[in-house]
């Protein structure tokens, strides 16, 4: 079961509402496909809305009865493959040193 939820204000706009239902949706479709797609199991995640903190904060909640499957869930995922070797280096040196020139560009 993938369960994932956000919360927003109540008295937010509806269409900040909306944005996060449908945010909530494509997430939990995506961590149950092999490719991180949002589109192949959306139809399937339900949709709970609830009332929380007193009423001042509306949580959407996504279900999905499907385990994770998205390669950033797996157990073999590598972050880094890929990634040009030297460039890699460079940015953990760069962090190693605390400063992170390659990584905000101001090397």
């Amino acid at each position: 079961m993938i369960e994932y939820y956000r919360d927003i204000p109540v008295d937010a706009p509806e269409e900040d509402k909306y944005r996060t239902v449908e945010h909530v949706r494509d997430f939990v479709a995506g961590m149950a496909d092999g490719d991180d797609n949002p589109t192949t199991r959306r139809e399937d995640v339900q949709v709970a809305l609830e009332l929380i903190e007193d009423g001042a904060v509306l949580r959407v909640k996504g279900y999905l009865d499907a385990e994770p499957d998205a390669p950033y869930l797996k157990e073999d995922f590598n972050p880094f493959e890929g990634v040009d070797p030297e460039l890699l280096e460079q940015e953990i040196l760069a962090a190693q040193r605390g400063r992170l020139e390659v990584l905000d560009g101001s090397q």
